[in-house]
Parts: C-alpha cells; structure tokens; sequence
C-alpha cells in the first residue's frame, strides 16, 4: 500500500507508519499533546525525531463537553501551524470536520483531510473532490463531542463499520476525491467489548485495498480493557497504547494515529521488522495481509 499524499508518496507494504498527534486546540484531555500556534513547528520536528512520518494537526477536541470553537477560531489556531510545518517539507493532516477549516488548511498544506464524522457534509465532500485531496472518513454514530449519547447497540461492528466506509468510500471516489482512507472509529459510540471486536476485524478493513488509520492513543475504552473504569486519565493508558497500537500494526493497519510517538514507533518498528522477516504472505499465519 502507497499512500498518496499531494506530492509525497509513503510505502506501506508490509509495514505500518505512525501519525503523530499535534493538538493546538485549548482542552485536548492530553496535555502533554497542546501546543500554541507559535510552538507547532518545534512540536512537529519533536514528533519526527520520535519516528513520526506524518503530523495531524487539530484544535476542536471531540471528546464530551470540550469547548466548541468557531471556524474562524479553529482556523486561528491550525492555519498558522500547518502553513509552518509543511513549510518543512512534512506531510500534514488536517484534524477537522468543518469544511471552511479543511479548506484553509489545504490552503496552508495540509495533504489529508482527516474528518472524524466519515465526509458526511456534502460541502466536505466537494471539498476534497474540487481539490482531488486525499481524505480519511471515520465510521461514527452520533455527532463529534456528542458521541457517547448514540445508542452502542450493535448486531455486527465489523459489518456495519465496513459497510459504512466503503459506502463512503465508494462516494468519494465517484466525486473524484483524492486517495480515501479508512478509519473504523475507535471509542466513538462504542463499547470497550465492541472496540475489541473492531480491532480483530481490522485484517478486513486492510482487505478493501484502502489505506486504514487505527487511532485509538489514550481513549478511555483501553482503561476498560485494562480492568478499570472508563477513563481518559486512568493510569497506565500509555502503556496500553503501545500495546493496542502493536496489535493494529500486526493485525496489518498502515498508519496509527498517537500522542506518544517514541514509545508507539519502538514497538511498531518490532512489528514492522518481524512481517518484513516473513516474506511476501507476512508471516503472521493468517494476518499476513495485502499492502
């Protein structure tokens, strides 16, 4: 799998890439992860150095209750660190689900629109398609910030979530859309059982021949695997993420999206070395996996 970003190309055969995560946004539940504007570019090249090969760059939070910002606030705070980073020459994600945003952040270039609500607004999806720019479309039920009200009742996950991109998918491609990338939306509208389910059902999503992004850093369902309450402060939520995002990059995805770069590019490039080592099927008895 090549991912086509603008003028960049990343080879994903057999092996999976890191996202690193740059919040310019005021209340990300992650700290350590915020940034101002003005501190973007020093974060990004952190974030490189770490083992990062794209920055995704957002300032509205979609966790419950974060603060709602304007358009024009939202592009306040991501125009100027995207238009710094890509400066660089860095491949940059734009984190947003309002077009106006996604617009000046191509404008700035930004090479991916990463939209958590999957390009539903029609004026997202003309947007990507006037500009033949590469999108990713995330499967969620219920509205960002708004998502823990939707009802988690599920008859299939995996089926419905597969469905729900390739539908998405297949509409973007019509449009004349850049590259679509897929996202099965881990922690939005679902329980930690479902979240689980979606990680074993990750091998199909890479069987659609589209790129799949896995971003699941510090959710608060990985505190539920771990034993302990929902919780986006819990203890150890570092150290499950290496763990989830491992098993994403065995299960065959090619790009996770996390806060803690070093730790999750370490344990991702174990990953990468051992399906390298397994030849053209990946080695991985039944997870060796197309692109």
């Amino acid at each position: 799998m090549i991912l086509e970003l603008g003028p960049y190309r990343i080879d994903c055969t057999r092996r999976t890439a890191v996202m690193g995560i740059l919040n310019v946004s005021v209340d990300s539940p992650v700290t350590h992860s915020m940034v101002a504007p003005h501190e973007a570019l020093d974060r990004a090249m952190a974030l490189l150095e770490a083992g990062a090969e794209i920055i995704d760059v957002g300032a509205h939070s979609t966790r419950t209750g974060a603060q709602a910002l304007t358009p024009a606030e939202e592009i306040e705070r991501v125009a100027p660190a995207v238009e710094a980073i890509a400066r660089e020459g860095v491949p940059v994600s734009i984190d947003t689900w309002n077009a106006e945003v996604a617009r000046a952040a191509l404008d700035a270039g930004a090479v991916l629109l990463n939209d958590v609500s999957g390009a539903v607004d029609p004026a997202m999806a003309a947007l990507a398609a006037e500009r033949g720019a590469a999108i990713c479309v995330m499967h969620m039920r219920g509205q960002p910030q708004r998502h823990a009200e939707a009802d988690q009742t599920y008859d299939d996950i995996n089926h419905e979530v597969a469905r729900f991109l390739e539908e998405r998918a297949l509409v973007l491609d019509g449009m004349g859309a850049g590259q679509v990338w897929v996202d099965p939306g881990f922690g939005f509208g679902k329980s930690a059982p479902d979240n689980a389910r979606m990680l074993l059902g990750v091998p199909a999503l890479v069987a659609l021949g589209r790129p799949v992004l896995v971003s699941a850093s510090r959710k608060g369902f990985l505190a539920e695997l771990m034993g302990q309450a929902y919780s986006q402060g819990a203890p150890h939520l570092a150290e499950a993420t290496v763990a989830f995002n491992a098993l994403a990059a065995h299960l065959g995805a090619h790009v996770v999206r996390v806060h803690d770069v070093e730790a999750v590019a370490a344990a991702v490039r174990v990953v990468n070395a051992v399906r390298a080592a397994g030849g053209p099927r990946g080695g991985f008895g039944g997870a060796g996996l197309r692109g």
